[in-house]
């Protein structure tokens, strides 16, 4: 890739500088207006595609940085090594004399867009997303679910908590009418038990008024045969 494909490439060479509003993968440079229309209409270069720099810059930095150009010669590449598995310019046979098969580049990635391996990796990624999209969806409609559980389990807890409470309020009634029985009975007997003793020490203290009064007015004879 050019190092700077923010301007022009052709102008750059002519010492102007302008944008770049197009960008040439073949010519590996940017165009700007003037240039892309020459570039369009021009026999070495009219077939050529291009792609505006709006959506050129769009694409991975990985892909950006692969060069069409030779670094060593400053060459187009033309041919493939399937040896070494790199691109090579026509300077760069020289070194692959002994590389069998090696590959016109431009017969190697014809087509290669609209090629079977494209076409899978395009339906993977599609299926991948499809995929991503119905687990999110699922696990969308999990947390829906849990949370609908939330409140039945908490609506369930407090119907259950009013239960155990009116429960506990009916026992505690209960509990308290029989404590409140309980002491009635037993204070109604202590009630009478009181009310005998009473009625008991009237009685002493009448046989004690009268053991007195015998004792002080009485003769022996009816003191002793009272």
């Amino acid at each position: 890739m050019a190092s700077n494909w923010s301007n022009c490439g052709v102008c750059d060479h002519r010492q102007v500088t302008k944008p770049s509003v197009v960008w040439c993968s073949e010519c590996d440079e940017g165009l700007c207006g003037d240039c892309r229309e020459h570039h369009s209409i021009s026999r070495a270069s009219r077939n050529h595609e291009t792609v505006s720099i709006t959506e050129y810059k769009k694409l991975p930095k990985e892909i950006l940085k692969i060069a069409t150009v030779c670094k060593i010669h400053n060459e187009k590449y033309e041919l493939f090594c399937g040896k070494h598995d790199c691109p090579c310019c026509k300077k760069c046979v020289k070194s692959h004399n002994d590389c069998k098969g090696l590959t016109d580049i431009n017969e190697l990635i014809k087509n290669v867009k609209t090629s079977n391996a494209f076409y899978e990796i395009e339906q993977t990624l599609l299926e991948v997303a499809e995929n991503i999209k119905l687990i999110k969806t699922n696990r969308g409609d999990n947390l829906k679910s849990l949370e609908k559980q939330k409140r039945e389990i908490e609506e369930e807890i407090k119907q259950t908590r009013t239960k155990i409470n009116r429960h506990l309020d009916e026992l505690q009634n209960d509990l308290l009418k029989e404590l409140k029985a309980t002491e009635e009975k037993e204070n109604s007997k202590i009630q009478k038990l009181l009310s005998d003793l009473k009625t008991k020490e009237r009685e002493i203290t009448a046989f004690k008024e009268t053991v007195a009064n015998i004792k002080q007015h009485a003769s022996e004879l009816q003191a002793f045969w009272p």
